[in-house]
């Protein structure tokens, strides 16, 4: 059975590639209003706020540096991958969208990638430029250095204004941009990459997920449509793309948010895009810090915020707040991880500021469902409904059939969002797409459990979701078991002992080598820890071991990860 959103269909563009729409029709108005604004960290002493015209001229200029003619490495061509390994910057999108009007593909990739991680990426993406800060451009010197051979024919950029690489002296050449012509580079929004992001996909190293201009532009009217009043209304509906009644209400209130989800995921750029297109202002903040976070909210006024649920325990739970005006926040929308009712209660109680959840993932660009701040009113417990022009299906885990209605099974998706496929991963792709990889009919495989109307109660991916991020257990047990200490090992997500947060803790259970049994159980778990820790980002390190005499197993051989996550 195929479940249809219950949203209007819109008949989406399928001739815009991200750039064009995001600058379309800037005669009108808005387009000199400040859009975004630096972060209140203010590590970067030029900082400004930049309007819609501002993004446009700087994206212009990056797009006419790509395709200049004296470009290291010979002549640019259509398709050639950027790198971007930055924090939030204000002027990450405008990065973004210079690549793409040249033609290129930028590649998000997490700027605590470790130095190995990075030239694995770097290596399956090709990339010829690659976009820094500065507290990442020693590591991405260092990877160049282990890329290849015409690694001297990469670029290498920096964000901020006082380097020697500083993307600034590009935007400050007035030969750069001024003549640049949009149309030079054709593109085929349906068919054409627009980005690659980084998916953990169902297990291993991450994934590089090829979108499309078309999924990214569809998803962000999908997005802006479900929202409803929670942004400003679109700068523009050339063909009726949003029904009128989800349209924000006409009453003179602007929105004003606050941009901290990491715009490397495609979650953080998909909001940004909604934002320019919507006009709605928004302050990009680096990183979340609770007393920053109150100082922000009372000197602009912000009205919305798109969150992780660790943020709304901070926030609910800070001493701080009683020193600040918090009353502009009409409401929270989470994603990302788990959301517990527990968590959404508190948050009102304390705040009196109304929380939606939502679901989504990488491969559907990333926007699946989200609720509206009607749906609180209904039925807490869901993940909200379908956005437009989506469908599922629900099957059973074993047999690949429908179930009924109501009933939980692993859900199947598609949608005008659905990823062109990974790079370079045949497998990978014939995994994930049923009945197959070709079929134009085809179906995602989320990997996730659950039932229409109902929670998605449960994952059957060999995910973690730690903090936001996306954990890969398979990766971790590979260094684990690299360990003269371990026979076997199952890395599960803990859940943290206040259960609110619903917040995962990458935890090892391991059977131990006979031979290490000289040693201490807690000798073994610190040497362990430490082993593992070394080599890998923070946000992936393990956060305890438990030893284990026999992990439990089914028939076949498999894990029973269920039941150590009960333990």
């Amino acid at each position: 059975m195929i479940h249809k959103s219950l949203f209007q269909q819109q008949k989406l563009p399928e001739d815009l590639s991200i750039p064009q729409f995001v600058f379309r029709h800037l005669g009108r108005s808005k387009s000199e209003v400040p859009v975004l604004h630096p972060s209140p960290y203010r590590s970067r002493a030029q900082d400004k706020p930049l309007t819609l015209l501002d993004v446009r001229d700087g994206a212009y200029a990056i797009a006419s540096s790509l395709l200049s003619s004296d470009y290291p490495g010979g002549p640019w061509k259509k398709g050639e991958v950027v790198l971007i390994l930055a924090e939030n910057q204000h002027d990450y999108l405008m990065v973004c969208l210079g690549i793409m009007l040249a033609g290129g593909i930028p590649a998000l990739l997490n700027p605590q990638f470790t130095g190995e991680e990075l030239v694995t990426m770097m290596k399956k993406v090709k990339m010829r430029a690659v976009f820094a800060t500065k507290s990442t451009y020693e590591a991405a010197e260092d990877a160049l250095k282990s890329y290849e051979k015409d690694a001297e024919k990469v670029q290498l950029y920096v964000f901020e204004e006082d380097h020697a690489r500083s993307l600034q002296k590009l935007l400050k050449d007035p030969k750069m941009g001024s003549t640049f012509d949009d149309s030079q580079i054709p593109c085929k929004p349906m068919k054409d990459i627009g980005v690659y992001c980084f998916s953990s996909g169902t297990s291993g190293l991450p994934k590089v997920v090829a979108l499309s201009h078309y999924n990214v532009v569809a998803n962000v009217i999908q997005t802006v449509a479900t929202l409803g009043g929670r942004m400003n209304k679109p700068r523009f509906d050339d063909a009726d793309w949003y029904n009128q009644p989800l349209l924000p209400p006409q009453d003179g209130h602007e929105e004003f948010h606050i941009s901290i989800l990491p715009q490397f995921h495609c979650y953080g750029l998909l909001m940004a895009i909604a934002a320019l297109h919507t006009a709605t202002p928004c302050v990009v903040f680096a990183r979340f810090d609770v007393e920053r976070f109150f100082e922000t909210v009372q000197k602009y006024h912000i009205t919305f915020m798109f969150v992780v649920p660790p943020m709304l325990m901070a926030i609910a739970t800070s001493p701080l707040a009683d020193k600040y005006d918090l009353s502009s926040i009409k409401s929270f929308a989470s994603g990302a991880a788990s959301l517990s009712d527990e968590l959404c209660n508190l948050v009102y109680d304390k705040k009196k500021i109304p929380v939606t959840n939502g679901y989504g993932m990488t491969e559907m660009s990333p926007l699946i469902a989200l609720q509206t701040p009607q749906d609180l009113q209904r039925n807490r417990h869901d993940v909200g409904r379908l956005v437009p022009n989506t469908e599922a299906r629900v099957v059973d885990i074993e047999s690949g059939e429908d179930v009924e209605p109501g009933k939980s099974g692993e859900l199947l998706l598609r949608g005008p969002q659905m990823m062109l496929g990974y790079i370079a991963n045949d497998k990978a792709n014939c995994e994930v797409f049923t009945p197959n990889a070709h079929d134009p009919h085809r179906f995602l495989k989320s990997g996730d459990v659950g039932s229409i109307d109902e929670d998605v109660h449960e994952r059957i991916k060999d995910i973690i979701k730690y903090n936001g991020y996306q954990v890969s257990a398979s990766e971790l047990e590979d260094i684990v078991r690299s360990s003269q200490m371990v026979q076997e090992v199952a890395v599960v997500g803990k859940l943290q002992k206040d259960n609110i947060s619903k917040n995962e803790l990458p935890w090892a259970f391991v059977t131990p080598n006979q031979k290490s049994s000289d040693e201490s159980e807690e000798q073994r778990t610190e040497a362990l820890l430490k082993s593992v820790n070394d080599r890998v980002p923070p946000y992936k390190k393990l956060r305890g071991v438990t030893w284990i005499d026999q992990l439990p197993k089914n028939s076949s051989g498999k894990i029973l990860k269920r039941e150590l996550i009960d333990k």
